[in-house]
């Protein structure tokens, strides 16, 4: 570690330790900021010693982040003093948005089900204008709370580590998806130092004895004031779930399985080897889902079963992305036809960012190598090649 990522990780836990806490904010903040550091560098832009990204990735992460949160069964206070909702006036600002919409969803799938439509452009129409207050409710929690607050108590001045770009907020009455609030929700930045000391050490940080485990220990501490019985094992189980996403691994397999059908052989991804038995066809997580999290269509290609066996959660290697280039973007070109608007919304977020570009499966394919020498060169994993 550098000495200024050094410097950079002391101040980060003086903050954590120091910061006064009356809201869970200010881990949520930090820990979304892990999240986008990591996966969204294809959205980023620099700025003298600061880079800059959409303050709509944060407000995407604190819904997934608050959705299990607010929809236990067990109220949850998330702000001294908040208390259920037949009690007190005083709540978490976008709770009650975001409650509506997790009572549509509790008969449909939960926030597997939301998340998947949110993806898809498809929530229906009487919760858009819900999700419209809920992004702005969100929005004003984030740029009034912990983006002005945050390191506060190290260096006395506000905006000292976070700041934004203040833009007027205006939601179309489009409907809500990734790209929706990306495109309409303005920018917010952190230094240069402190990006880089995310993208290389967020693991740790976010991780046990850290922001996960603090945001777990100030809700049971303000639960307890409140006589509620809430552990922080509970806790972090709830702030530990993620929306699943399997329907879309099923989707692709439905996918890959039609199209051997149809051709009477497909090629493996990795090997080239043609797979010619359904028993045979696997689909293989380019970048492994234990690691990135992804199940999205452009990140499930057909492998045989050997090939997929011996890959486990293997990164692969920059030199087998490019030689398996054609193979990879062939696939792409299918399910962009097959699947126009999910898979264009889904490649737009995890690789490409804003704007669909004419060479966007080019830049996608750059943006993917980078994703694997990111996970290679610096979070350390082992690559892999056939």
């Amino acid at each position: 570690m550098t000495s200024d990522l050094l410097d950079e990780y002391r101040t980060l836990n003086i903050i954590i330790e120091q910061d006064r806490a009356v809201t869970s904010f200010k881990y949520a903040l930090l820990r979304a900021t892990v999240d986008i550091t990591q996966q969204y560098s294809h959205m980023s832009e620099s700025d003298n010693d600061r880079v800059w990204y959409p303050l709509g990735l944060l407000i995407e992460r604190w819904i997934l982040y608050y959705y299990p949160i607010c929809a236990s069964e067990q109220f949850i206070p998330q702000l001294n003093g908040e208390k259920g909702h037949e009690e007190s006036s005083k709540k978490v600002m976008f709770r009650p948005p975001l409650t509506k919409i997790i009572q549509y969803y509790q008969d449909y799938g939960g926030l597997s089900a939301f998340y998947n439509d949110y993806q898809q452009g498809s929530l229906p129409e009487h919760l858009q204008p819900i999700m419209r207050d809920l992004i702005r409710k969100i929005r004003l929690a984030i740029t009034d709370g912990p983006i002005q607050h945050l390191g506060y108590s190290h260096h006395q001045t506000h905006f000292s580590v976070f700041d934004w770009d203040r833009k007027r907020l205006s939601l179309p009455n489009s409907q809500v998806n990734p790209e929706y609030l990306v495109n309409n929700c303005g920018k917010f930045s952190l230094p240069q130092n402190f990006a880089c000391l995310f993208q290389y050490f967020g693991s740790f940080i976010i991780g046990e004895g850290t922001i996960l485990s603090k945001w777990a220990e100030f809700t049971v501490n303000i639960a307890r004031s409140q006589g509620l019985l809430i552990s922080r094992e509970m806790m972090l189980d709830i702030l530990s779930q993620t929306a699943d996403t399997q329907r879309q691994v099923q989707e692709a397999q439905r996918f890959y399985h039609q199209m051997l059908a149809d051709e009477q052989g497909i090629a493996c991804v990795w090997s080239g080897s043609m797979i010619t038995a359904h028993t045979n066809l696997h689909i293989d997580h380019v970048l492994p889902f234990s690691l990135w999290k992804n199940n999205d269509l452009w990140n499930l290609m057909p492998a045989t079963d050997a090939i997929n066996l011996k890959k486990k959660d293997g990164i692969p290697s920059p030199d087998l992305l490019n030689n398996r280039h054609d193979q990879i973007c062939r696939y792409w070109d299918r399910l962009s036809v097959s699947y126009p608007e999910l898979f264009k919304g889904q490649i737009k977020a995890s690789l490409l960012g804003t704007g669909m570009i004419s060479d966007w499966m080019n830049s996608a394919f750059s943006n993917l190598m980078s994703k694997s020498r990111y996970l290679i060169d610096v979070r350390g994993y082992p690559s892999w090649n056939l």
